[in-house]
């Protein structure tokens, strides 16, 4: 059980753990730990920040120096993991928050910002239903100011697809069908008590393939977790030059796709459907490209990546998405 100490009115105070790994972006992380300062904290909280830096060799010493004394009243711990794969630095964080004695975790992504009251909203939602994982949305902060006229077209087209995302999920929260919203730890909290009970962890034999979030998400509903979704805790992506390419949209949903179909084993007719409704959706977009000022285009390319995924994790090629870092 956790050991949460009494704050001063003699009431049990509990510990949020809020997790960050990172690896290769200290500039990001830096804007990411700038909005932690600014979160407000919930009644009865306390914060333990716990940075795991996925890397051969520690090098963000002075920066987490810096947050912790931007931040004097929460403690501040800092791991490396030297296994690489976002996989295992996930479950270094999970342990650092379990031998914490914490009561909660939180994960936000080192390419994201959070609102102020990101904290507020997750645990409002967590424990108006006794959660085990509750996530919400991650939209794209506006493109660079250097991004050119193409990359804002593709920025658009990403925007879309994302927002057409997070209007789903409310629907489909709003139908009572909670469970059934795939969530992802860009923006997530969880009861650390289910994962000291269950010994629920990120799959390590993902390596550098990614879906590590969505596969734990599926084995903690078979574990009898409770899950659901709000739309209030606000997470904001940097969207860095670099992905704002439709050769980068490709890449992304071929080495997702190639992860999830690999994972599960799915039989050859299995993924039949799936390709012809990719197909369909991919011409379409081609066909519409003109009437949408090329924003359909980022849907098509992600359509043809996700065909190909399939096809590559049928056939047993490996994911390889997190071996090149985009970013700064």
């Amino acid at each position: 059980m956790c050991s949460s100490p009494p704050d001063t009115d003699g009431k049990q105070q509990r510990t949020i753990c809020v997790c960050t790994v990172t690896r290769a972006r200290p500039h990001m992380l830096a804007n990411l730990l700038q909005s932690y300062t600014r979160l407000s904290v919930p009644e009865g909280v306390r914060l333990d920040f716990i940075i795991v830096e996925n890397n051969d060799a520690a090098s963000l010493g002075q920066t987490v120096m810096s947050f912790r004394e931007r931040v004097p009243h929460a403690t501040v711990r800092y791991e490396l993991e030297i296994r690489l794969g976002i996989a295992f630095a996930r479950n270094r964080a999970l342990e650092a928050a379990l031998a914490a004695g914490g009561d909660i975790l939180t994960f936000a992504d080192d390419d994201e910002t959070v609102e102020e009251d990101w904290l507020l909203q997750l645990l409002a939602a967590r424990d108006a239903q006794d959660l085990d994982i509750v996530a919400s949305p991650v939209r794209f902060a506006p493109p660079p100011a250097d991004a050119s006229s193409w990359n804002r077209i593709v920025w658009s087209g990403m925007d879309r697809i994302n927002r057409n995302s997070e209007a789903r999920s409310i629907r489909i929260l709003e139908r009572g069908e909670a469970r059934r919203i795939k969530l992802a730890t860009g923006s997530w909290m969880g009861k650390l008590d289910f994962f000291r009970r269950t010994d629920l962890r990120f799959d390590n034999t993902l390596g550098l393939a990614g879906g590590e979030d969505w596969q734990l998400w599926t084995d903690a509903l078979k574990l009898g977790a409770r899950t659901s979704w709000t739309p209030h805790a606000i997470a904001h992506e940097t969207v860095p030059i670099e992905r704002l390419t439709l050769r980068y949209q490709y890449r992304r949903s071929r080495d997702h796709n190639c992860a999830l179909i690999e994972r599960k084993k799915t039989g050859a007719l299995r993924i039949l459907f799936p390709i012809l409704a990719r197909l369909w959706t991919l011409s379409f977009c081609i066909v519409a490209a003109p009437l949408t000022g090329g924003r359909t285009l980022v849907r098509a390319a992600t359509c043809l990546g996700s065909i190909v995924g399939l096809l590559r994790g049928r056939l047993g090629q490996p994911s390889l998405h997190y071996r090149t870092i985009s970013g700064s």
